[in-house]
Formats: C-alpha cells, sequence, structure tokens
C-alpha cells in the first residue's frame, strides 16, 4: 500500500513532461513553416538570372552544299584506227602530250610496199597521159587534113561536072569516065573524113581514160597514205595520259582502246539539285543569262585528299529540263585547279563537296540560333526590356552554325543591340522579371532603359 502514492507522482511528471515536448515541437514547426513561406516569398521576388547577347548586324548567306566527283570537259578514249602489232611506245601515263601526238606506232611494213606499188602504178598512169594527149592531137590533125582532101575533091568534082556539060554544037571537055573518077573521090575523100573522125573520137576516150587512171592511181595512194597513218596512234586532242591500255607486241584493233586522255586545265562538276531550287540556280546565272554567277554569289570545292585547299568555281549550265523520275535537275559546274609541277590540284574522279553560294545580305539582323524557341510553324525570342522578359514573334531568314536572320511579325520592332535570351528562357513567363547577364557573368547593359 505505501508504494502506490509514487508511481502516482512518476506518472503524472511522465505526462507533464510529454505534454511539454509535444508544446515546443508544435512551435518550432510553426516557426520553420513561417520560415518556409517567408523565404518562399522572398524567392518569388528575386529576379532570374539569364544568359543574354545582343541581336547583331551581320552579313548572311544562302549556302547550298553537296558532293560529287570531278570530271575532265575533254576525257577521251583513244582507239587504234587499223589493226596491228605495237612495235614502239612513245609516251606513259601521267605524260602531258599536245593535239596530234604520235603516242605509238603499229607495225607499217606490209601498208608501205602497198603504197609503194600504187605510187608506182600512179607514175605509169601520169607517163601515158603526154602519149595519149599527143595520139589525141595526131588524130585531130588527120582530121583537118580528111577535111581538105574532101573539100578539094568536092571543088574538083563540081568543075567535072560542070565541064561535062557541052552545047548542042561543042561536045563536053570531060568525058564520062573522068567524071566518074572526080566522084569516086570525092566519095573516098568522105569516107576517110569519116574514118578520121572515128579515130579522133576514140582518141579523145583514151586520153579520158588515162586521166581517170591517173585519178583513180591517185586515189589508191592517198587511200593508202591514210592506212599508213592509221598504223601511227595519235592523241586526238591536248591533255595527260591517264591510262595506258596496250604493250609491245600487243596485236590491237579498233575494238579496244589504247590509251584514255583528260584534259587537267578544264574540270567541271556536274551535280543534282532538287526542282524546288531551280528558280534559286536560275536566278544565280543573272539576268543576262551568261554562263557566270552573280557578283554576290560564289562557288567554292574541297577534297579530303587536298586538306586546307579550297578551289575556286563557276556555275556553267542549268539544265533546262526536270528529271520525272527524281524530280532534280541538272547542274554543270567548271572548277578552276592549279596546274604547276610539284603542287597538287583536282583531279578527274576526286571527291569533293561543293558550298554554293547564290545570295548575301550584307546587312541582315541576326540572333544566336539558340535563343530561337520554335512551336510548330511560329518562332519566338524572348527580349529583356526595363529588366522583364517580352516574347517576340520573328519570321526567320538566312542561318549558318551559329546565327539565323530574323525580322519581327505583327507590328513589332527588333533592332540591333536589343539583349536576346539564351539561356534561361525555357520556363520563362512573358513578364517575368530577369537579371540579365553576358558570357562572363557580369550583369548585361538593358539597352532599352
Amino acid at each position: 500500500m505505501p508504494v502506490r502514492p509514487a508511481s502516482n507522482v512518476v506518472l503524472r511528471t511522465l505526462a507533464s513532461v510529454s505534454v511539454s515536448v509535444l508544446l515546443a515541437a508544435a512551435c518550432n514547426q510553426a516557426k520553420d513553416d513561417a520560415q518556409a513561406r517567408e523565404f518562399s516569398s522572398a524567392k518569388k521576388r528575386e529576379p532570374a538570372r539569364v544568359l543574354v547577347q545582343p541581336l547583331e548586324r551581320r552579313e548572311m548567306v544562302r549556302r547550298l552544299e553537296t558532293t560529287t566527283r570531278v570530271e575532265s570537259e575533254s576525257q577521251v578514249q583513244v582507239f587504234p584506227r587499223a589493226a596491228g602489232v605495237v612495235v614502239e611506245l612513245l609516251v606513259e601515263e601521267g605524260q602531258s602530250v599536245a593535239a596530234d601526238e604520235v603516242l605509238a606506232r603499229l607495225d607499217d611494213r606490209d601498208v608501205r610496199l602497198r603504197l609503194e606499188d600504187a605510187r608506182s602504178s600512179l607514175n605509169e598512169a601520169r607517163a601515158n597521159g603526154p602519149k595519149l594527149s599527143l595520139a589525141t592531137r595526131e588524130s585531130q590533125a588527120r582530121v583537118e587534113s580528111a577535111q581538105s582532101a574532101v573539100a578539094q575533091a568536092e571543088r574538083d568534082h563540081e568543075r567535072n561536072v560542070a565541064l561535062s556539060k557541052g552545047g548542042p554544037d561543042a561536045p563536053g571537055l570531060v568525058s564520062g569516065r573522068d567524071l566518074d573518077t572526080s566522084l569516086a573521090t570525092r566519095d573516098r575523100a568522105r569516107a576517110d573524113l569519116g574514118a578520121a573522125l572515128l579515130a579522133f573520137e576514140r582518141a579523145k576516150v583514151e586520153e579520158q581514160n588515162g586521166e581517170h587512171a591517173v585519178a583513180r592511181a591517185e586515189v589508191a595512194v592517198a587511200r593508202l597514205e591514210l592506212e599508213l597513218s592509221f598504223t601511227s596512234i595519235r592523241a586526238p586532242v591536248a591533255g595527260v595520259v591517264a591510262e595506258r591500255s596496250i604493250k609491245l607486241g600487243d596485236t590491237v584493233s579498233n575494238a579496244a582502246a589504247a590509251f584514255t586522255l583528260t584534259d587537267l586545265s578544264r574540270l567541271r562538276a556536274v551535280f543534282y539539285r532538287p526542282q524546288r531550287e531551280f528558280e534559286m540556280f536560275v536566278g544565280a546565272l543573272g539576268s543576262s543569262g551568261d554562263s557566270a554567277l552573280r557578283a554576290e554569289a560564289t562557288l567554292t570545292a574541297t577534297a579530303e585528299a587536298l586538306p586546307g585547299k579550297r578551289f575556286v568555281g563557276q556555275i556553267q549550265r542549268v539544265a533546262p529540263t526536270i528529271d520525272p523520275a527524281s524530280g532534280n535537275f541538272r547542274v554543270t559546274a567548271r572548277l578552276e585547279s592549279e596546274l604547276r609541277p610539284g603542287v597538287a590540284g583536282l583531279l578527274p574522279g576526286m571527291l569533293v563537296r561543293l558550298e554554293i553560294i547564290t545570295e548575301r545580305r550584307p546587312n541582315a539582323l541576326v540572333a544566336p540560333k539558340r535563343a530561337l524557341k520554335r512551336e510548330g510553324d511560329r518562332s519566338t525570342l524572348q527580349l529583356v526590356v526595363n529588366g522583364v522578359a517580352k516574347t517576340v514573334e520573328v519570321s526567320e531568314g538566312f542561318s549558318d552554325d551559329a546565327w539565323v536572320e530574323v525580322s519581327a511579325r505583327r507590328g513589332e520592332a527588333l533592332e540591333a543591340g536589343a539583349l536576346v535570351i539564351v539561356v534561361g528562357n525555357r520556363d520563362l513567363e512573358d513578364g517575368a522579371e530577369v537579371l540579365p547577364t553576358d558570357a562572363t557573368g557580369a550583369a548585361a547593359p538593358d539597352a532599352s532603359k
């Protein structure tokens, strides 16, 4: 029984301590909540720190890029014009040759012998010409003599006829026998004239045949001289030997190419572009329509095989048709390359990357690309105006890796120097207070103030 009062005291003491602890915890929780609300309120009132860059004025270009292979405007395969055995090679791959230069020779002994025979026939035909001409002149002389004889015989016969006619009191002075003799003489003279005329015609025909024989012999000689020239394989154009496909002793014909020549001074690049760019390329050629880009447009080529080198190009032709299968059109550009000993330049077959600039805008207003926000077809920028964020809808123009040309829409205005937010605008609401800083972390001056 004496233990019970002590237990009650302990219980009452524990109860009072528990209440005190609970009251202290509740007070501390309330204090913490008040501090959190105060901190949150202060945080909301603090301006957001954002990274900004000013809008700038700089040149912007419309640039297109594509890859293709270099071609030579004049690359030809040289085929032998005659069949034969290769007896001499005069050039090797990589060697420059002039137009009509001999590249190789074939065995020409048979052709030369036949040519000599044809020339002998020609000389014989030409030597026979004076004899035939002389025979023609002799026949002509005989014709003239026969004509004179006929004329004399006719006069003699007419005189005898007149003398043979006597009057009734005077007998004829020429007998009938003499009259018949003069008539026979006249007829014989006429026959001789006819024979002389036939001989003259025959002589003229033989002379003409002699002239034809000379012409045929000249043609035969010319044909064999041409055939002899075919035993020398010549370069049809000036260039560089890109490939030699024959060896000494080979029997060749016109069925396979012996050499391939290329002109390294006239290089081109052929590439294809989608039809939506057709007007752009036609406009780049200028209003005159000549094969040259406008002054503000350029074309350059680079090759992995020639690092650090850039080669200037020029659009030459734009095909006036669209390929119905691919929807593309063909563009041909000329490329300038160095042609100096010991200096590497573009070569046919080399892969190049082409950069075509079709239009330049030297004073375009540009914004950093990372400042642009796109939602569907809508593009916007957030500017810092009087310390607050302002959203401006813009239209995009030319762009490069870091900048994009912009112009305000819906009556807004953009000027160079205006600060545009590049970092920190992801969840930033329009009208929110901001603290603009530049790339160094220093506060950026607000040009709108």
